[in-house]
């Protein structure tokens, strides 16, 4: 079983390569975006250190986190970002560490063709956040501004000011490439990346 670590910035697809690699190869998915959304769910420790830090004012009328109000707290602010990243990356990496451990016993007990061939672990901050360690091989997904901008303004409505705000937050391409082993371009067609992911798993 091979531990791929798959990274990039928003919009560059990685959820797209996570999906592919799911559904045509087997993969099983640990998504930390979707293990930090559950933290910030009422009487989890993630929700009780937000709030400790950022006040009620980030909470919705029925006692929930309002993440789009806390993301844009965040992101105006690298100080504050740093900090929310502080105490929700270890408890996301805790859980990742568990997960990979099951899946690993898991796979002692199958035949071959039974057997989970690769996890992957889809984050935007794999090397921040110290995945690196973890990973067999890094990929990173890259794609270019003005093609990222587009389908963030055409698929999640982004406007241009906020787009900026998300990337000055982000690692530049240079050090997302220095770190990865591998790198795969979505500037294309879904099919120019289905033929890209078949070529690095050969």
């Amino acid at each position: 079983m091979k531990i791929i670590g798959l990274m990039g910035g928003v919009g560059s697809g990685k959820s797209t390569v996570a999906d592919i690699l799911e559904k045509k190869y087997g993969a099983h998915l640990i998504i930390t975006d979707d293990i930090a959304k559950k933290l910030y769910e009422k009487g989890e420790e993630g929700y009780q250190l937000i709030v400790s830090c950022f006040g009620n004012e980030i909470l919705s009328e029925n006692g929930e986190i309002n993440r789009k109000k806390l993301s844009e707290i965040v992101f105006a602010d690298k100080e504050k970002l740093k900090k929310l990243n502080s105490f929700i990356h270890p408890l996301v990496m805790e859980y990742v560490i568990e997960e990979i451990e099951k899946i690993k016993v898991a796979n002692e007990n199958k035949t071959k063709e039974q057997q989970v061939p690769y996890i992957v672990i889809e984050t935007a901050l794999l090397i921040e956040a110290g995945y690196r360690d973890l990973c067999d091989t890094v990929w990173y997904v890259a794609i270019d501004e003005e093609v990222r901008k587009q389908r963030l303004m055409n698929i999640r409505g982004y406007s241009e000011e906020k787009i900026d705000a998300i990337l000055k937050n982000q690692m530049s391409d240079k050090d997302f490439s220095d770190n990865c082993d591998r790198i795969l371009y979505n500037n294309g067609e879904l099919y120019d990346l289905e033929k890209e992911i078949q070529f690095l798993l050969v």
